[in-house]
């Protein structure tokens, strides 16, 4: 009996120092989350009278600074062409929604009394010539004084600015598209008596398109003529331009300038009055790429970011400069910076915090070096 309990005894004593070992491959094998927690709870124990900040360390890039607004299209003219005679509608050869090019016709006048009226004048100007050189052979010979020779030349005159006239009333018949562009609006019909101002027709021009938009007094801050944007609208593929126009005074009530964007439309796919994406790019400057969840306000109001220089927090005012699908670019921030990536809002600006790096996270405390 005493044999067998003391057999058990030995055996206890073996399966102990066995698993004491680390012969059982769970007890070395260290999850990467449980050293995490041992690394910060080593850190904590080193400096207990000092909030513990989560941090890391960016390097600034060079980024185009880019502005960001919404708009709309518009066409770049809208034009009523009107009569400038009166008379009959005869022909109107196009329907509202058509295209025309620069020169089409859009109303044809009827030309028949007009004509006539023409061919007369064409007539009392070859008639007042014929007698104006008459009265000049006579005139050097002496046998017509200077007062008649004065008056035949002053009636050739007349004829000749009568026929002009008449020409200019002719091709004023036909109410031609001045640009190339869109039927908006058909105001007369064939057989219509018009008059000096009526409309024919009103024409839209959507090649170039414009984009206009709004900018507050923070955006409008280096935005010129000339500059590059890019226009976005839904179900389009991006639309490059460039700013056209600059407004030099803001909006009574919103305080905004006005700018255009000038876009290539030849393709006439886009219409007037779609709303937009306006960014446009401006300067180059170093910039760094952050989570917008670490942003933070100061006392007064203005974003930034809390970094850590030799163990106390600092709070950097920042710009945002743009934005991409993984974060948004500010500047503003030193080169180098130790931004604190969680417990910035329970840290105030000067107080000293014990930095955790996170790459230091990912491994044991006494492997760090």
């Amino acid at each position: 009996m005493k044999k067998t309990y003391l057999l058990a005894g030995l055996f206890a004593v073996c399966l102990g120092l066995w698993m004491g070992s680390g012969l059982l491959g769970g007890s070395t094998i260290v999850e990467e989350s449980s050293i995490a927690e041992r690394n910060l709870d080593s850190l904590s124990q080193a400096g207990t009278d000092m909030t513990r900040v989560r941090t890391v360390t960016k390097t600034a890039s060079y980024k185009t600074r880019t502005v960001r607004i919404t708009g709309k299209t518009s066409h770049k003219r809208e034009v009523m062409v009107q009569s400038q005679l009166d008379g009959l509608i005869e022909t109107r050869p196009v329907e509202r929604g058509d295209f025309v090019e620069a020169g089409d016709l859009l109303c044809q006048i009827s030309t028949e009394d007009r004509q006539a009226r023409l061919v007369e004048a064409r007539a009392q100007v070859e008639q007042s010539e014929l007698l104006y050189r008459s009265n000049e052979k006579l005139s050097k010979q002496g046998l017509l004084s200077d007062a008649r020779l004065s008056e035949s030349r002053a009636q050739l005159k007349l004829a000749e600015a009568n026929l002009l006239r008449r020409q200019l009333e002719s091709d004023r018949l036909k109410l031609i598209a001045p640009f190339s562009g869109f039927v908006e609006t058909v105001h007369a019909e064939v057989g219509q008596f018009v008059t000096p101002g009526m409309a024919c027709a009103t024409l839209v021009e959507l090649n170039p398109l414009l984009v206009r938009g709004d900018l507050s007094e923070s955006k409008v801050r280096g935005v010129e003529v000339g500059r590059a944007a890019t226009i976005s609208v839904d179900g389009f593929e991006p639309l490059a331009g460039r700013v056209s126009f600059v407004s030099h005074v803001a909006k009574m009530g919103t305080k905004t300038f006005e700018i255009e964007i000038q876009v290539n439309n030849d393709s006439y796919l886009l219409s007037s009055g779609l709303s937009a994406d306006i960014e446009i790019s401006l300067d180059q400057m170093l910039a760094h790429r952050v989570s917008p969840g670490l942003l933070i306000l100061n006392d007064q109001g203005r974003p930034g970011l809390r970094s850590v220089v030799q163990d106390r927090v600092v709070f950097n005012p920042i710009e945002i400069i743009g934005e991409d699908e993984i974060g948004i670019w500010v500047a503003g921030l030193p080169n180098e910076v130790e931004l604190i990536t969680v417990g910035q809002h329970a840290v105030s600006d000067g107080e000293r915090v014990l930095s955790v790096s996170e790459a230091s996270l990912s491994r044991p405390i006494n492997e760090q070096g």
